[in-house]
């Protein structure tokens, strides 16, 4: 059985100029930790499209299209609680002047958890894909464009994916959707949305190529629109400490 019901997505643009990395040094090594105190936080990540990934997305459009970094937050049971104080959280963190540093946010998403693979090759289950190193991940942030995406939905998991897995460098992918199920706070509210990361374990940007042509095909029926769709690598955590 898998533990993990949802996770939050934490969208922010790319860093300011001149920018040394202290917000980064600062999430990593002492907000980011923080979060497993939550009843039901299961992993927290963070992706961040720098250098060349910006320039590697395949769609992009509106506030999202400027997306430079995400952080991931995997959730378990109780869901509910973990979402009430994972926002009580961040308000006594600023209490307490453990907030030093707020970057403007894109956007700010809980999603229930829909469907889970991984690829024949990298021989894991698909429960725990997001717990394997990974060199970074393509994301893939989309909104539906008419009221019955059924028929999309069922390609995707009859054609699209199989075929995706298949992609060298593609390690498993997660897919998320909105949900009414649970009470969010209005921040995490927002149009329906589906939210698909993809995992990879090879150099990010070279599997980026090979996705492009597999991933467009996503929106060839017109059912849904894609917000985002790029690549992103991993914070490594020694990263942290500047050289």
């Amino acid at each position: 059985m898998i533990r993990v019901k949802a996770a939050f997505f934490s969208a922010t643009g790319p860093a300011p100029v001149g920018d040394d990395g202290g917000y980064l040094r600062w999430h990593l090594l002492d907000h980011m930790p923080e979060q497993y105190q939550l009843p039901g936080l299961v992993h927290a990540t963070r992706w961040i499209a720098d250098g060349d990934c910006q320039q590697a997305r395949i769609a992009g459009d509106g506030p999202l299209a400027d997306i430079g970094n995400v952080v991931n937050y995997l959730v378990g049971d109780p869901v509910q609680k973990t979402h009430d104080d994972f926002m009580e959280l961040g308000l006594r963190l600023a209490e307490a002047g453990r907030f030093p540093e707020r970057r403007p946010s894109l956007q700010l998403r809980l999603l229930a958890l829909h469907h889970w693979h991984a690829a024949p090759r990298a021989l894991i289950s698909a429960e725990v894909v997001p717990f394997r190193p990974h060199r970074g991940v393509f994301l893939i942030i989309e909104e539906p464009a008419s009221d019955d995406v059924s028929s999309w939905l069922q390609w995707l998991h009859a054609q699209h994916y199989p075929a995706l897995l298949q992609t060298p460098g593609v390690a498993g992918a997660w897919q998320y959707g909105s949900t009414d199920f649970w009470r969010l706070h209005p921040a995490c509210q927002g149009p329906p949305q589906h939210i698909t990361v993809v995992y990879l374990d090879d150099d990010p940007l070279t599997t980026a190529k090979r996705l492009a042509p597999s991933i467009e095909q996503r929106w060839a029926s017109r059912d849904v629109r894609p917000l985002f769709a790029g690549p992103l690598r991993s914070m490594i955590q020694w990263e942290a400490w500047p050289s």
